[in-house]
């Protein structure tokens, strides 16, 4: 019940269902004197579930404490050998990792070590696959890009083993995700548009349910899954200077965006960051095509849209100020350069200098925007990044490397912290302009 009262988000009820369960597994497990393994068992279960729930409110700390309170009990079980307490212990270590992933600042290694344990002791397809991903979006974070590029494509000939003849499935469509949003961080342009579109056509079919009644079946689901994948394709066609393709597929995008913000509730703030960034694409599309009065459209809209947003939620005041969101955005898009720029194989060549001169062009734009931002925590974020940056500039690729994605991470805090939604995996949907 403690579960299924999760995956509704009521957590609060779910909460109270669990720690009831607790309480009645601890009391039978003190009269049988804790030699019954099932008993045993059933609270390592629970403290599991309670962890799981603590992440899903985001007290990292009181989720680690409750998984690794599991995770101890599995170990120390009579069982512990079995093929299920290795399928146990392998979940929870998943779960452990995703909480150093989520710390602020990351624990990267930690969370890398933790998969790999996992990785060795579970034997299920599907979690095998599923921890495969997660070490590829580690991977991804400490720039290991080819390790990552590998634990994908084994992940999906996991997945392509598990479903068999049902290749249209969502984890799937998962890990085309992840591998287009690889190639586009390493500018292999071509490859990230094929996963994307292969990504985009099993979401079609998987959200086919949210398409508006009488559509055609080519037509986009009214879903946020695929109007993420849209925007992706978007940003690889502006990249590849399909101009034309380009905004087809953003105009997509932004008709779904539309209708989804009509009707939301909770995704309401993330819907509306996800409109104001399909505007910004959407005019430098019209930019490149000429199309002079499309921008002064497109310019006018955006600036409606954030004027309607100036009546904050609870919570939420800091990521509407009409004065600090253009240095919030610009802060995002200098981020993107200077990810790409750490991430490079070689410190050398023409790619390099053109890399540099781009991210010395962000950081000046940056400044600008820094000096005319209010005090704020975005402002000195903001500015000790571009500090950071400038400092590891012209050092070599190595020792710049790790300063410059330990700063970016930083800077991803932050942005985080004031609302805005921040994907490594796709950052660099914003670094061409």
């Amino acid at each position: 019940l403690g579960r299924v009262l999760r995956y509704q988000a009521n957590y609060s009820e779910s909460e109270q269902s669990l720690r009831e369960a607790l309480q009645i597994s601890n009391r039978w497990n003190t009269n049988r004197k804790g030699n019954d393994p099932s008993v045993r068992k059933g609270i390592a279960d629970t403290l599991h579930e309670l962890g799981v729930l603590e992440v899903k409110k985001h007290n990292l700390d009181t989720a680690a404490l409750f998984l690794q309170q599991s995770l101890d009990m599995r170990r120390s079980s009579d069982q512990c050998t079995s093929d299920d307490t290795h399928a146990n212990c392998a979940s929870t270590l998943h779960q452990l990792a995703a909480i150093h992933v989520a710390r602020k600042p990351p624990s990267l290694e930690k969370a890398k070590t933790l998969l790999q344990e996992s990785l060795s002791l579970c034997q299920q397809i599907g979690q095998r696959a599923a921890t495969l991903k997660q070490l590829a979006r580690v991977s991804i974070r400490q720039g290991f890009l080819d390790k990552a590029d590998t634990y994908l494509e084994h992940a999906l000939e996991l997945y392509l083993e598990l479903y068999g003849d049902n290749k249209l499935h969502i984890n799937i469509a998962a890990v085309k995700f992840q591998q287009g949003a690889l190639a586009l961080q390493r500018e292999q342009l071509e490859e990230a548009w094929n996963h994307f579109s292969e990504c985009l056509r099993i979401r079609r079919h998987v959200y086919a349910y949210a398409r508006t009644v009488g559509s055609r079946e080519d037509e986009n689901p009214i879903h946020l899954e695929v109007s993420c994948v849209l925007h992706e394709l978007g940003c690889v066609g502006f990249s590849q200077k399909r101009y034309s393709r380009s905004m087809e597929v953003l105009r997509a995008e932004h008709d779904i965006l539309e209708k989804l913000e009509e009707s939301a509730t909770a995704q309401s703030e993330r819907l509306h960051q996800a409109r104001l960034t399909n505007l910004t694409w959407l005019r430098k599309c019209a930019k490149e095509l000429g199309q002079d009065d499309e921008v002064n459209r497109l310019v006018n809209e955006r600036t409606a849209m954030k004027k309607r947003s100036a009546r904050p939620t609870e919570g939420q005041a800091a990521v509407m100020q009409s004065d600090s969101v253009t240095l919030q955005w610009k802060a995002m898009e200098c981020r993107a350069l200077a990810r790409t720029f750490a991430l490079q194989k070689q410190s050398s060549g023409k790619n390099d200098i053109i890399e540099r001169e781009k991210l010395t062009r962000g950081l000046d734009e940056l400044l600008e925007e820094i000096t005319m931002a209010p005090q704020e925590s975005m402002k000195r974020a903001a500015a000790q990044f571009r500090e950071t940056v400038l400092s590891c500039i012209d050092k070599p690729m190595k020792e710049r490397r790790i300063s410059v994605l330990k700063a970016c991470d930083e800077l991803r805090d932050v942005l985080r912290a004031h609302g805005l939604q921040v994907s490594d995996s796709i950052n660099s949907k914003k670094k061409k302009k």
